[in-house]
């Protein structure tokens, strides 16, 4: 899943669906670095459901979701 999206965020940045949902997006949305655990991110609800919340989070500030979760991966690997 996360390659098909991350193709889809190059082929449409504008995308409102695509977000690409890595062990860092993951570490963010749950507020906890999990280093060499699993994130369950193979699981496909798991997965949609941390899409949903970068995807919700987009809508609010009024941004698209690869651009929301690009951001707060720069940020997050600048804080490292």
């Amino acid at each position: 899943m996360k390659t098909g999206y991350f193709y889809l965020c190059i082929a449409d940045p504008e995308d409102p669906e695509a977000v690409v949902i890595d062990r860092h997006a993951h570490d963010i949305a749950v507020r906890e670095i999990y280093g060499q655990r699993d994130r369950g991110l193979g699981s496909v609800g798991r997965y949609n459901l941390l899409a949903d919340c970068y995807r919700e989070a987009a809508q609010r500030i009024g941004e698209v979701p690869s651009k929301v979760q690009a951001v707060t991966w720069v940020a997050h690997i600048e804080r490292k």
